[in-house]
């Protein structure tokens, strides 16, 4: 797979450009408060962009899949939404890329 003559390996820039032409996909693992936990997916359920949420096991409490049409909504849902939320102490963001 070739983008406009260039050949392998791609920046993480021209990968986002590519995936900007669609929409952006992401798994954002968040570690939280467990008391928060209910209030935090609440909140989650009504963010634009999050398709879906889930409380799990392991080293991250929540993990949330999100498609969002460009860069900067992703930044804007994680950093001024998820990172607010009462309770999240770390959220990680896991950009899906097309290989």
């Amino acid at each position: 797979m070739e983008k406009e003559g260039k050949g392998f390996p791609l920046s993480i820039t021209e990968i986002m450009e590519m995936e900007s032409e669609h929409s952006i996909r992401a798994y954002i693992l968040i570690k939280a408060n467990p008391r928060e936990i209910p209030s935090i997916m609440l909140a989650l359920s009504t963010f634009d962009g999050v398709k879906t949420a889930d409380v799990v096991t392991g080293p991250y409490d929540i993990i949330v899949f999100v498609e969002v049409k460009n860069q900067e909504e992703l930044g804007s849902l994680v950093i001024n939404k998820i990172h607010s939320l009462e309770g999240v102490k770390e959220a990680i963001t896991c950009v899906v890329v097309r290989i």
